[in-house]
């Protein structure tokens, strides 16, 4: 009956240690079922570790739902803490869209403004970097046409730092323009060779270096020594050279700031007009010296002579060779000559008398003539190499017609200066002579009424 039992039984104890072991009971060791009532406490056993195992989690799970009830009353307490930072940071962002609205308004208008500014800094600066790259002043501050430049292509808005240098070099070139100062810059001179000289610049006007005028380049921004002065500046050039502050020197400044300097340099000299004469220009001068030549002997002799015939006549005393002491000797020998004798022995002394004293005036005349037809010569033969010039190059570039023309002008001018004074030369001569004859004639017809 008992085998029967636990045959039944056999079912139910399988069921009861699978759920046993479902509920997490296990058992170390298998044990040997032999009759109901072991059964019945293996069966006890299991309940009592089931209802412990559900205990404890029942307890664990009252202990997360309080956790989960701390952290959703944490959590609904940051929510409306977040909650109010949101209407006010809301708020605030309402705020500060406004403002912001107000601001860039504000922005907007002074932009415009500060445009406008920017243009006239710009355009101020290109101006100012055009005037001073001309003025003398650029060689003591030569930096300053960067910065200028910079200033004029900047895109972005000025910094005040470079505003207010701008306004300094503007006050400080308008300073400089007004003093004389001394520096070492390097010279070109004449021949092409650059060496360091100490210069005085005088305003903007003039610059000056050993004793001499230089010349502002202001393309290479470097200056050169003029290849002449002007008449008569040597000596302010040198008291200026060695001028100290608070001196007073009496100094000629060029206003136009070289202009007038180069109109002096492209005025030709006395001697390059002379050149450009050529040949013949040459020739219409050794007319002209001969000639003067010429006539400044025949002029001493002819006062020499006047000044002896009149104190011949004032005295009474005749010397050797003198036409009146021939005069004089013929009428000493009146009783033994009859009247035609005597005066064509008279005659004859007058005869002889005018070509001595009229000699070479005639020659003068004669260089007079041929002084202007000589500059008409040099006109034809400068006015033919004038159009040979254009007939190979053109009228495009008047230089090369300036030679031709300058000799054409040149000798026509050389040979009216060669007549003029040759005409006041043959005059004076002329008169002279005329006047020494007359007195020789007058006192050989007073003797011969005398006798």
């Amino acid at each position: 009956m008992k085998r029967i039992i636990n045959l039944y039984l056999l079912p139910i104890i399988l069921i009861t240690s699978i759920q046993v072991s479902s509920q997490e009971v296990t058992l170390s060791e298998a044990v040997e079922v032999t009759d109901i009532e072991q059964l019945l406490e293996l069966v006890k056993d299991g309940a009592t570790l089931r209802t412990e195992e559900d205990k404890k989690r029942l307890d664990s799970f009252n202990r997360s739902k309080q956790r989960q009830e701390k952290l959703l009353a944490d959590a609904r307490w940051l929510l409306k803490k977040e909650s109010n930072r949101e209407k006010r940071l809301t708020k605030q962002f309402e705020d500060n869209d406004s403002r912001l609205s107000d601001l860039e308004e504000q922005l907007n208008l002074k932009i415009g403004t500060l445009g406008e500014l920017f243009g006239v800094v710009r355009q101020l600066s290109g101006d100012a970097k055009n005037t001073y790259s001309q003025s003398l002043t650029n060689l003591e501050f030569p930096s300053r046409i960067e910065f200028l430049g910079n200033l004029a292509e900047r895109k972005e808005l000025p910094k005040v730092d470079e505003l207010e240098r701008l306004w300094f070099e503007l006050l400080n070139e308008m300073n400089a323009s007004g003093k004389i100062s001394k520096f070492s810059s390097e010279v070109l001179d004449t021949s092409g060779n650059s060496s360091l000289y100490d210069v005085i610049r005088i305003g903007q006007f003039n610059a000056v270096a050993d004793s001499n005028y230089l010349r502002f380049i202001p393309e290479e921004q470097s200056l050169e020594f003029l290849s002449k002065n002007p008449d008569g500046s040597r000596s302010s050039l040198r008291k200026l050279s060695g001028f100290e502050e608070g001196d007073y020197v009496e100094f000629s400044i060029d206003p136009t700031r070289g202009s007038l300097l180069n109109l002096i340099l492209q005025n030709p000299s006395v001697i390059e007009r002379i050149n450009q004469g050529g040949f013949v220009g040459y020739i219409i001068l050794i007319i002209l010296v001969s000639g003067l030549a010429l006539g400044a002997y025949r002029f001493n002799f002819l006062y020499n002579s006047q000044k002896s015939l009149i104190k011949e006549l004032d005295t009474g005393k005749f010397n050797q060779g003198s036409p009146l002491k021939e005069i004089d000797d013929v009428l000493k020998q009146k009783d033994n000559l009859d009247q035609d004798q005597l005066e064509t022995k008279i005659e004859a002394i007058l005869s002889s008398t005018g070509p001595l004293y009229e000699r070479s005036i005639s020659s003068i005349k004669l260089l007079a003539a041929v002084a202007p037809l000589l500059g008409l010569l040099g006109t034809v033969v400068g006015m033919i190499g004038t159009f040979q010039a254009i007939t190979l190059f053109g009228t495009g570039d008047p230089k090369l017609m300036a030679g031709g023309i300058s000799q054409a002008l040149v000798t026509t001018m050389l040979g009216l200066i060669a007549a003029v004074p040759l005409l006041f030369m043959h005059n004076q001569l002329d008169t002279r002579s005329r006047e020494i004859i007359q007195i020789i004639e007058e006192e050989a017809i007073g003797k011969i009424a005398s006798k």
